[in-house]
């Protein structure tokens, strides 16, 4: 057995419906769908599962901190993890305690108004608080934090038990995973495609490229573009330290995401950038960046600030030219598919592989996904 606790994939060749490139958690996602939709499925993982941009990644399923245009999507989104969180026998670390999102000055009362109205106007209960019924309510915040709004719908999902959880959960819906496959070539093969590395060679009807800010360059391999670019972001943990957020805590400024996990320690993320060599393979902690990031969170909640931090890193995630995710066929190349997230990728990823998987199984784009099919290159 294989560390993802599937049957490991044998080397060779390989014959399947669907080939997913990509073991990070959208591809995950994909694959799960597409086997469960009946498709006949294998990933293809260049490393170990969900071991680069998935693993590095906050985990945070939150509404409150999304903005138009993608709103309905990120909605959808966070209710699609709750589904799948139901669907599945595999403990992803899913919970959704609900969040606050802070306010500290004037004009992030009103910023903070006309996102929960927006919120409101889409059908998601959000409560304003202020004064002593936000002390009582959150007595862990900073005096600075003038008002929060409340939302039921806020949530998280812990990176690294999901990943190995969707392995999982792929294999018992009848995929197979290979790991340690990096595709170092890819070839039209009759109607669909031969795809060749160390491990041997997949032929396939159709791809879905789903390897994050890695997309791009597989996607040259077909002969295709993809509007992708690296970033990098860092985040930090602390020590253990008794049960107090009983909530997610985000932003009205963005840049922040505060969390108690199960284990007593503190997560904080929020998206600041790292420094990258993305060519060389190379992610670093931007000490700036951890500087003004740790400086917010124990701004917004004092008591950050007594506890030691355990660790800081730096990893990669994907980002597109317009903010929104890829998701759809690929013009021009029959049979190939990209899912690509971008802003709010976690967010969206079990929406993400439900979606991608309907457009490969009935060649059809679902309404939520109009708009989102990789341009022409």
């Amino acid at each position: 057995m294989s560390a993802t606790g599937c049957q490991s994939v044998e080397q060779g060749a390989l014959r399947a419906d669907v080939a997913v490139i990509g073991g990070g958690v959208s591809g995950l996602c994909a694959a799960l769908y597409l086997a469960r939709g009946g498709a006949e499925v294998v990933l293809l993982e260049a490393g170990m599962i969900a071991g680069q941009g998935s693993s590095a990644n906050a985990g945070t399923l939150a509404l409150q901190n999304k903005r138009p245009p993608m709103l309905p999507f990120f909605i959808e989104g966070v209710e699609e993890w709750r589904r799948l969180a139901e669907s599945l026998e595999l403990d992803i670390g899913y919970g959704r305690p609900g969040g606050l999102q802070v306010a500290e000055t004037g004009a992030d009362l009103v910023v903070l108004e006309e996102q929960a109205g927006r919120l409101r106007d889409h059908g998601i209960a959000v409560d304003w608080m202020e004064g002593s019924a936000l002390t009582a309510r959150a007595p862990w915040l900073a005096p600075s934090v003038r008002a929060a709004t409340a939302s039921d719908t806020d949530g998280y999902a812990d990176p690294l038990r999901a990943g190995q959880a969707l392995a999982r959960a792929v294999c018992a819906a009848g995929g197979r995973i290979r790991t340690h496959a990096p595709v170092v070539e890819a070839l039209r093969h009759g109607t669909g495609y031969a795809l060749t590395g160390p491990s041997g060679t997949v032929t396939c009807d159709s791809v879905v490229i789903a390897a994050g800010p890695w997309s791009a360059a597989l996607a040259r391999r077909f002969g295709a573009a993809l509007d992708v670019e690296p970033n990098t972001i860092i985040l930090t943990v602390t020590e253990s330290a008794p049960a107090a957020l009983d909530r997610v805590v985000t932003h009205i400024r963005g840049r922040l995401t505060i969390k108690q996990t199960a284990a007593g320690g503190c997560l904080i993320g929020g998206g600041w950038y790292g420094r990258g060599d993305f060519a060389g393979g190379r992610c670093d902690i931007a000490y700036n960046s951890l500087i003004h990031n740790l400086r917010l969170a124990c701004a917004v909640v004092p008591f950050l600030a007594g506890l030691r931090t355990l660790r800081h890193w730096a990893g990669y995630e994907a980002r597109t030219r317009h903010g929104r995710p890829l998701l759809g066929a690929v013009p021009g190349r029959a049979g190939l598919y990209a899912l690509v997230p971008s802003a709010g990728g976690w967010t969206a990823a079990a929406l993400g592989g439900r979606l991608i998987a309907e457009c490969v199984l009935t060649g059809r784009t679902p309404p939520l996904a109009e708009g989102l099919a990789p341009e022409a290159g």
